[in-house]
């Protein structure tokens, strides 16, 4: 299937161009999601849900991935979606997959973009998603605020982040950390004091939504 990535800069290599297929199968998993962070893709999946039918208009998912969390979501909405990641591969896997066994649908976009410099108009999106990829970043507040120039007042961002709650999990961010893979860990308690909002968690997984 040939599908058009946009670019909104000039990019290198990502560090998960030639793993998109292995990454895909690896976040897709319920044994490891069930095993590692005590949480399960139909979590994901009903949270990407509820974005989706947050509103009418535009929106905009940043480090979108391979779409395996929000596919049936996005599949079945008739909202224009424009979906950005620095690595082409994660794109190209997201559009695979979001077309099936056919074609993909009318209204969606795939941008190769840097989540933290995002160079779309601000408040041109009713909402923006970001699944997976908080716990990455060390400077929360300062990525939320990019996010949330990009929504309309009243849109909403929706965010899900790993976060430190059961032993296992948190015993595995702390290595990651170690190894340069993800910030400091924070807790669900973390990310409600930074942006002044109830978080909801399920084992390791800590989702948020944040109003403009």
């Amino acid at each position: 299937m040939a599908v058009t990535i946009e670019s909104s800069g000039e990019f290198g290599d990502s560090v998960y161009d030639g793993r998109a297929a292995a990454y895909d199968r690896l976040i897709g998993s319920r044994w490891y999601n069930r095993l590692l962070w005590d949480a399960s893709p139909d979590d994901y999946a009903a949270f990407a849900q509820r974005a989706v039918d947050s509103a009418p208009g535009p929106l905009l998912d940043v480090a979108a991935g391979t779409a395996s969390a929000t596919c049936e979501a996005y599949r079945t909405s008739d909202r224009m979606i424009v979906l950005t990641d620095s690595s082409r591969d994660m794109l190209t896997q997201a559009a695979r997959r979001l077309a099936g066994d056919g074609q993909l649908r009318p209204g969606m976009r795939f941008v190769q973009a840097d989540a933290f410099d995002l160079q779309f108009a601000p408040g041109g999106f009713d909402t923006v998603v970001s699944l997976g990829f908080l716990h990455l970043v060390a400077d929360a507040v300062g990525f939320v605020d990019g996010l949330r120039a990009q929504v309309r007042p009243g849109g909403q961002v929706f965010l899900s982040s790993l976060v430190a709650a059961t032993a296992v999990g948190t015993r595995y961010l702390r290595v990651l950390h170690r190894l340069g893979e993800v910030a400091e860990p924070r807790t669900a308690d973390d990310l409600a004091d930074l942006f002044d909002t109830s978080v909801r968690r399920r084992g390791s997984m800590a989702y948020l939504e944040l109003t403009v």
